[in-house]
C-alpha cells in the first residue's frame, strides 16, 4: 500500500496503545523509512488527532543526534477516515526493555554509558521548551551500530502550550512505572519529571526490575508518592565495592528524589555525574551525600574533617542527597579512599574517621546523661503543676452555659458515580464538583476503551472539595505480548497463544516455501512482540512446502521459448538432441508433460537437430547429379561407389544402375551412401553366349 503518492508501505514493525509504525520505502529518495500511523480508531477521535499532530509538531522542532529524527507528515483518507501519520528515520536495533530481558541487569559502569546519549538528548528536548513526559526503556533504542536513539514524543509537551486543549484538565498521562511523583499527584511536569523517569530507567537497567511493581498502576503511582525505593545496590546481583555502591545509589536516588528541587537540576548535570560513574570517579551526588553524612555524624562530636578517609552511612532510600555544593574538606580527591559500611556494620570498619567519631560519641554520652535528667524532671514538674492548676480552676469556676464555638466544618461533597461514562464527561463532572482529578489507565475485558471503570474513593464517599479523585479509565483488555510463532507447527502455536492470552485464527492462511518445510508457520500478524489486547486472535500463515507445477506440453516450441517458460514456471531445463526430420531447435517433446511437480524439479526438453531426411531417387543418375541432387536435399554425407553392374544398354552405361538405400527411405544427413554403376557389356546381348557361360 502506497501513502501519500511517496511511502510505499511494508510489514508492521512496532505498535503501541495510539498508532502503529510500518517499515516503508520512500520511493521519491529511494530510502528506507519508519511511517507511524495512528491507529483507525483513536483517529476518529479528535483529541487524540490532535495528540498525535502534537508529537509530529513537537519532534519536528528537535534537531539531535539522539532523538530519532522526523522527515515529513501528513493525512491518508483510508476507509473513510482521515488518518494522520508520521515520517520518521527508521532505526535498527533493539530498546532498553528487550536488552535488560533478554541479556539481564546491566552492570553500573555500562548502564552509565548508556544513558549519557540520553540525556544529551533530554537537554537538547528541554532546551526547545519540549517535556518528553514517558520516558521509558522501550522508548530507548540501540542501534546495530551501537548508537542510542530516544523515542515517541507522543505524549510530549511544550512548556509554551499552557493553552492546549489537552492541558485543561489535571489528567495524568504518562507510563506508572516510571511517573515522577508531581505528575502522579496530576501537578505540572517539567524537564525534572524526566530526570525522574530516566532514574527510574536507570534503577531498573541495574537491577533488572522497576523501583515500584503492583496490581494496578494507581498501586505503582501510589508508591511513587508515598514509598521510599529500596537502594538499588541491594538489588544488584553482581558484587560491588563500597565505593561502587554508593555512587550508583546517590546517583539514582538523586535522580528519584521526591521533590524536584532534591533532583538534578537539568539534564546535562545528571549526564556529568554518569561520566563520573563510568570512569569510577565519585559523583557529585555521592559527594552531596558524604557531606551530609558528615553533618549527620561529624556534627558536635569533634569529628575530624580534614582526614583523607571518609566514612559515609549508606545512602538511604527516600534520603536523597541535600542539594547543596560539597565542602572541599570532605573529599578532596576525584577517588573515594573508603566508602560507607553497611548498616549496623560501621563498628567493625577499623577506619580511622569511625574511631574517632565512636569515641567523641561516647563522651558526649558520659557528660550530657546528666543534662538529660534534669531536663526530663523539669518537665515532669511543669506537667504536674499544670494539671494541678486545672483540677483546681475547674472545681472553683461556676460553669458557664455552653456556646458552639466548634470551627467551622467544610462542606462536604458526595462523590457521583461515574462509573461506564465517557473519559471527558466523568473529568468535567468531577471537577465541577470541585475535585482535583487524575487519571489513570486499566485493562478491562469489559468496559469500553475510554470509559470509566471505577474511582479512588469509590462513589458515594463524602469528600471535601479539592480532594484528588483517582479516575480509572479503560484502555480496552489487557495488553500482552505477541510470542514468536514462526518455525512453529500450528498446534505448538495455538498453545503458545494461549499461554499468552491470545487466540489463534482459526482461518490459516496457506503458501509455499522453498525454505520451510510443509507444516511449518512461515509469518504471522500481528508480529512477534507487538503488544494487543488479550482474547485478540493472531493469524498465521503456514508452509505448505514447495510449490507444484503443472509440466506444460511445449512441443513445437523453440527450444528457447521452451527454457524460458519452464524458467518462468521455476523450473530447471535440460536439453536432449534427437534425429528429426524436424527444422533444428524444434521442441519433440518434454518429459512428463501434464504432470504435477515441485518447482526446481530438472525437465527434459527432447529437441529436433534436423538431421534425417529422405533418400532421393538417384538411379538413371551419372555420379555428379546424383551428388548434387542429394546436397540441394540437404544431405552432406559422401556417395561411395561399388561394384560395376553389366549392362547392354550402351545407353545406361557410366549411371547409376542401384542406389544402396532405396529412395522414399529416412537417412542421416551425414550418411555415406552407395551406389553401382552400369557398365556396358555385349555379352548381355548375346542370349547364347550367356547360356553357353
Amino acid at each position: 500500500m502506497k501513502i501519500a503518492d511517496r511511502y510505499e508501505l511494508g510489514d508492521i514493525i512496532g505498535t503501541g496503545g495510539m498508532s502503529d509504525v510500518y517499515a516503508a520505502t520512500d520511493t521519491v529518495l529511494g530510502r528506507d523509512v519508519a511511517v507511524k500511523m495512528l491507529k483507525i480508531d483513536m483517529a476518529r477521535d479528535e483529541n487524540f488527532r490532535e495528540r498525535f499532530r502534537q508529537e509530529a509538531k513537537n519532534s519536528a522542532r528537535l534537531n539531535h543526534p539522539n532523538i530519532v529524527a522526523v522527515y515529513d507528515t501528513g493525512a491518508q483518507v483510508i476507509g473513510g477516515v482521515n488518518i494522520p501519520f508520521i515520517v520518521m528515520e527508521r532505526v535498527t536495533g533493539r530498546n532498553l526493555r528487550d536488552i535488560v530481558r533478554g541479556d539481564g541487569p546491566l552492570s553500573p559502569h555500562d548502564a552509565a554509558a548508556l544513558l549519557q546519549p540520553v540525556t544529551r538528548a533530554l537537554q537538547s528536548s528541554h532546551d526547545a521548551g519540549i517535556i518528553h513526559r514517558d520516558i521509558k526503556p522501550a522508548n530507548i533504542m540501540v542501534t546495530n551500530t551501537g548508537e542510542v536513539k530516544v523515542m515517541d514524543f507522543g505524549i510530549a509537551r511544550a512548556l509554551d502550550d499552557s493553552t492546549s486543549a489537552m492541558t485543561q484538565t489535571s489528567a495524568v498521562i504518562g507510563t506508572a512505572q516510571y511517573l515522577s511523583p508531581e505528575q502522579a499527584r496530576g501537578k505540572a511536569a517539567d524537564a525534572r519529571s524526566d530526570i525522574y523517569a530516566l532514574g527510574c530507567v536507570m534503577y531498573e537497567a541495574v537491577t533488572g526490575t522497576p523501583p515500584f511493581e503492583g496490581e494496578s498502576p494507581f498501586a505503582v503511582a501510589y508508591q511513587h508518592v508515598q514509598e521510599d525505593p529500596q537502594p538499588p545496590s541491594e538489588r544488584i546481583s553482581a558484587t560491588l565495592s563500597p565505593n561502587e555502591a554508593v555512587n550508583v545509589d546517590s546517583v539514582i536516588l538523586t535522580a528519584m528524589a521526591k521533590h524536584p528541587a532534591d533532583r538534578y537540576q537539568s539534564a546535562d548535570e545528571m549526564c556529568a555525574d554518569l561520566a563520573r560513574l563510568e570512569r569510577g570517579s565519585v559523583t557529585n551526588a555521592a559527594r552531596s551525600h558524604l557531606a551530609a553524612a558528615e553533618q549527620d555524624l561529624g556534627g558536635r562530636s569533634g569529628y575530624n574533617s580534614s582526614d583523607t578517609t571518609v566514612v559515609a552511612a549508606p545512602v538511604r532510600s527516600g534520603q536523597p542527597p541535600r542539594r547543596e555544593p560539597a565542602r572541599r574538606d570532605v573529599a578532596p580527591r576525584e577517588d573515594m579512599r573508603a566508602a560507607a559500611p553497611a548498616a549496623g556494620a560501621g563498628a567493625a570498619g577499623g577506619a580511622g574517621g569511625a574511631s574517632r567519631y565512636e569515641d567523641h560519641r561516647r563522651a558526649n554520652e558520659k557528660t550530657s546523661s546528666s543534662s538529660w535528667m534534669k531536663w526530663v524532671a523539669s518537665l515532669l514538674g511543669l506537667a504536674l503543676l499544670a494539671g494541678t492548676g486545672w483540677l483546681a480552676y475547674t472545681y472553683f469556676s461556676t460553669p458557664e452555659p455552653q456556646q458552639d464555638q466548634a470551627p467551622a466544618q467544610p462542606q462536604m461533597v458526595a462523590l457521583p458515580d461515574v462509573n461506564g461514562k465517557p473519559r471527558h464527561e466523568a473529568v468535567a463532572e468531577l471537577e465541577g464538583l470541585g475535585f482535583k482529578v487524575a487519571v489513570s489507565d486499566q485493562p478491562s475485558p469489559d468496559v469500553p476503551r475510554g470509559h470509566v471503570v471505577g474511582t479512588n474513593p469509590v462513589a458515594g464517599s463524602e469528600l471535601a472539595p479539592g480532594t484528588l479523585i483517582t479516575v480509572n479509565v479503560s484502555t480496552g483488555r489487557e495488553i500482552t505480548d505477541v510470542p514468536d510463532l514462526t518455525n512453529l507447527t500450528a498446534q505448538d502455536a495455538a498453545a503458545a497463544l494461549e499461554e499468552a492470552g491470545l487466540e489463534l485464527n482459526e482461518d490459516i492462511r496457506r503458501e509455499s516455501s522453498n525454505d520451510v518445510p510443509e507444516g511449518i508457520i512461515t509469518s504471522q500478524y500481528p508480529a512477534a512482540g507487538s503488544q494487543i489486547s488479550k482474547g485478540s486472535k493472531v493469524t498465521i500463515t503456514v508452509s505448505t512446502g514447495r510449490e507444484r507445477v503443472t509440466i506444460p506440453s511445449l512441443e513445437g516450441l523453440n527450444v528457447n521459448q521452451a527454457t524460458a517458460t519452464l524458467s518462468q514456471l521455476n523450473l530447471r531445463s535440460t536439453v536432449t538432441r534427437v534425429d528429426s526430420e524436424r527444422p533444428d531447435g524444434e521442441v519433440l517433446g518434454v518429459a512428463g508433460a501434464n504432470t504435477e511437480v515441485e518447482t526446481g524439479t530438472t525437465v527434459e526438453l527432447r529437441v529436433s537437430n534436423n538431421m534425417l531426411m529422405t533418400m532421393p531417387q538417384i538411379t538413371r543418375m551419372n555420379p555428379s547429379d546424383a551428388d548434387r541432387t542429394m546436397r540441394a536435399a540437404g544431405w552432406n554425407g559422401r556417395l561411395v561407389a561399388g561394384p560395376t553392374v553389366p549392362t547392354g544398354a550402351l545407353v545406361d552405361s557410366g549411371l547409376i544402375g542401384h542406389q544402396e538405400i532405396p529412395a522414399g527411405n529416412t537417412i542421416r544427413k551425414d550418411q555415406a551412401i552407395g551406389y553401382n554403376l552400369w557398365e556396358f557389356d555385349a555379352a548381355v546381348l548375346n542370349p547364347l553366349n550367356n547360356q553357353g557361360n
